[in-house]
């Protein structure tokens, strides 16, 4: 596979990774009892005014990552450096939904899926951050 086509595939799985990150975000940021009972998670919603307003404010930082993301795919290869950070970031997040999700007893269904996504997240800019090495 030449080499454009390498990139041009790397950009996209990221773009889409950002967007996705984006919706999550913005679903976040306008989330209520009646979204986390479709999700039926209905048991975790907290009509607590500070409950709602860390959840904003991390559809916030959701919207944040995936701009970020964005911004990195414009070019990949001249922002190698920030993989590494990515990557180191992703896993403190994963562990922590994993130890967090653990220690408070919170059914493994409500956070499975979020430290397996930061874990593969991890391992996907470990990927790109050792091809990038590899081509230098």
């Amino acid at each position: 596979m030449s080499k454009t086509k390498t990139v041009g595939k790397r950009q996209w799985i990221l773009r889409t990774l950002s967007i996705l990150f984006m919706l999550g975000g913005i679903i976040r940021l306008f989330a209520n009892e009646e979204l986390f009972r479709m999700f039926w998670m209905q048991e975790l919603w907290s009509d607590h005014p500070y409950f709602i307003y860390i959840y904003r404010v991390l559809g916030a930082f959701v919207i944040m990552t995936g701009l970020f993301m964005f911004g990195i795919s414009k070019d990949i290869e001249r922002n190698a450096a920030l993989f590494p950070f990515l990557k180191w970031g992703f896993l403190v997040i994963g562990c922590t939904m994993l130890a967090t999700g653990y220690l408070v007893e919170l059914h493994w269904l409500f956070y499975v899926f979020d430290f397996i996504f930061c874990f593969g997240l991890a391992g996907y800019f470990h990927f790109i951050e050792n091809k990038i090495s590899s081509n230098s």
